[in-house]
């Protein structure tokens, strides 16, 4: 795939995530693509496979009351990678999250094969997610 196609693939992602619309990212993900969320907090790891991944997905929204919300702001993407800018929102436990992180996207095959996320603020990540 080109820039284009991945650009527009990440885009695609988080537009389902933001319409809460978890079937329309079946086919984006590779059978043994793999979203590492750094840290020790209650979602951090590695999540294997689409199946495993629509899991870590799906809990954001269950572990913030439904306040977990995330804003693109930017994506740079070439023919095999992507990198999205976006800004991350939410309360949990009367502690509150906004801070800017990065999305490390690698692409093969038409499909996202790997998701690294690096928060801006680890510090402020790691306390927001802590048990």
């Amino acid at each position: 795939m080109g820039a284009a196609e991945n650009e527009a693939l990440v885009r695609r992602i988080f537009a389902a995530f933001a319409r809460g619309d978890g079937f329309a990212l079946r086919g984006l993900f590779a059978d043994d693509a793999v979203w590492t969320v750094p840290g020790r907090g209650v979602m951090a790891g590695a999540h294997h496979g689409p199946e495993g991944i629509f899991r870590f997905l799906g809990r954001l929204p269950k572990q913030t009351d439904g306040t977990y919300a995330s804003e693109l702001l930017d994506v740079l993407a070439s023919d095999d990678r992507a990198a999205a800018l976006y800004r991350a929102r939410g309360n949990r436990h009367g502690r509150t999250l906004e801070l800017d992180q990065l999305l490390l996207f690698r692409m093969g095959d038409e499909l996202v094969q790997e998701v690294l996320a690096l928060p801006s603020d680890p510090d402020a990540f790691e306390e927001f997610w802590a048990p």
